[in-house]
């Protein structure tokens, strides 16, 4: 299979990022105490939460073994490793988590967060990730870590790293190696995926009903029995299964190309959105008094439009690299002579 970019693994990206936002929004509400997790709207967040990370992991771990495929096909030295991941992980993480602490340190007490915090808490985001660039952090270290142990075989590193998730669960230790070994179980999932050529399956409308049926089944098992969401793991691989089938059946329709740049801005949507929300939530229930659904609808079209847009901008004028939001996007976005260029 080649290791280019696939239309499919963006639109993956994509839809995940809407789960994201949605998920933030309503446990910002739930953390508020305008919204109770104790029925359908716990259920749902439980659905969304088995699946929705994941499905990044598994995308950055597929592309990272296409591109070791790629360099052991060609002559010559390796390319760096360490630059571009320096680059386009760990400094969106420094920068975008620096903002996000001095933003909530300026809005603590105004009503626009639910928790305030200091700036001395920026001293610590080498070693304790402020919510949500946890998910930066753990993909950082799966990247390192499957560089690092490259001699195994991705079936090894995933035996591995399912055994680490479970043991960890179990300890008393600080919540961080726990997130490390759920982005590493997954990450090491989309290598095995690309290593032993199992994307063939997820081309069958058949495999989508049975994914799906699968997934909410063994989610609903999990969530009765109060399953912690990151241990509900049948049902989160029956989840990737569908996820994966649907983006692909979708890079055949109409919905292919806005999808495709959702997907190609993740980054953006995934480090701003959370200032966007609060902003949002507490102007839209406190100023405007919307009622709750059009501050949940407000909230996710705002948290996805305004980042997304920021993105574009900064590809647009050259600043991308510097705040960490450096994309492709040319071949979706801008028209030449009719058609978008080498994307359709």
């Amino acid at each position: 299979m080649q290791t280019q970019r696939l239309d499919g693994l963006d639109i993956a990206k994509g839809i995940a990022i809407l789960l994201v936002v949605y998920g933030h929004v309503m446990r910002g509400l739930q953390v508020a105490g305008l919204v109770s997790f104790d029925g359908v709207w716990g259920y749902v967040d439980y659905l969304v939460y088995t699946v929705h990370m994941p499905v990044f992991f598994v995308v950055s771990g597929f592309l990272y073994e296409g591109g070791r495929a790629r360099q052991a096909q060609v002559t010559g030295a390796a390319p760096s490793f360490w630059r571009p991941k320096l680059l386009t992980i760990a400094w969106p993480y420094f920068f975008w988590s620096s903002v996000h602490l001095v933003s909530q340190a300026a809005m603590s007490g105004s009503g626009l967060v639910n928790n305030g915090t200091s700036l001395d808490r920026i001293a610590t985001i080498g070693w304790d990730p402020v919510s949500p660039f946890w998910f930066l952090y753990a993909l950082f270290i799966a990247f390192t870590v499957s560089f690092l142990l490259q001699t195994l075989s991705a079936r090894m590193v995933t035996l591995a790293a399912f055994v680490a998730m479970f043991v960890v669960h179990r300890l008393q230790v600080p919540p961080l190696f726990g997130d490390l070994a759920y982005g590493l179980v997954y990450f090491s999932i989309g290598r095995l995926v690309f290593s032993e050529r199992l994307t063939a399956p997820l081309r069958s409308v058949v495999t989508l009903g049975l994914a799906t049926a699968g997934f909410v089944l063994s989610a609903t098992i999990a969530y009765r029995l109060d399953l912690d969401v990151r241990l509900a793991t049948i049902g989160t691989l029956c989840g990737l299964i569908a996820f994966f089938m649907l983006s692909t059946l979708l890079a055949g329709s109409a919905l292919r190309r806005p999808l495709v740049i959702l997907g190609r801005c993740t980054m953006g949507i995934y480090v701003m959105h959370i200032l966007v929300i609060a902003t949002v939530r507490a102007v839209g229930l406190k100023v405007l008094h919307l009622d709750l659904l059009s501050v949940v609808i407000g909230c996710v079209a705002l948290a996805v439009a305004l980042p997304l847009t920021a993105q574009v901008i900064a590809n647009r004028i050259g600043i991308a690299r510097f705040v960490g939001l450096q994309t492709r996007l040319d071949d979706v976005l801008w028209r030449r002579r009719g058609n978008i260029v080498a994307g359709e």
